[in-house]
């Protein structure tokens, strides 16, 4: 199933708002960064960010054998620990592409001059940057469920 447009910018919000979550709850208080903001005061390039994140779950989907459908959640579906770290892999090569393309190069965190100190290979990230890749796979099915959505297994 493809995801319209406004399913991507669905979804783009319910990924912000479940980083939000996530960070607060790792302590880090709203507003503290640019990133740190509800979506309605997000800067456009953060949104697109969110946004190219939604459009690529079917990607990430069809390469290990899945597929969205309508309906509620399976309660049954679990990505493996391989599939999980090897999608994690894949969404921060896909996060790197899509900043880099925004203008982003490595350097001291700053949203002024779009400098990141995670645009490294995954292998260089710290585990907490690499948890940040696994914990945006491992709610691909919550996000889906927050519109209607599921994920699907297509190779039973």
């Amino acid at each position: 199933m493809l995801i319209d447009q406004d399913r991507v910018e669905q979804l783009a919000q319910a990924i912000h708002l479940r980083y939000l979550a996530e960070q607060t709850a790792d302590g880090r208080p709203l507003g503290e960064d640019p990133a740190m903001l509800a979506w309605a005061d997000l800067d456009e390039d953060k949104r697109e960010a969110n946004r190219a994140q939604a459009r690529d779950i079917t990607v990430k989907l069809a390469r290990i054998a899945c597929r969205i459908d309508p309906g509620p959640p399976d309660a049954t579906f679990a990505f493996t620990a391989d599939e999980l770290e090897s999608l994690a892999r894949d969404e921060h090569e896909r996060w790197m592409a899509q900043r880099a393309g925004a203008g982003w190069r490595l350097g001291r965190r700053d949203d002024r001059t779009k400098r990141h100190p995670s645009m490294v290979p995954y292998d260089q990230l710290s585990k907490a940057e690499k948890d940040k890749d696994r914990d945006a796979v491992r709610h691909i099915p919550d996000v889906l469920a927050e519109v209607g959505l599921r994920v699907v297994r297509t190779d039973p």
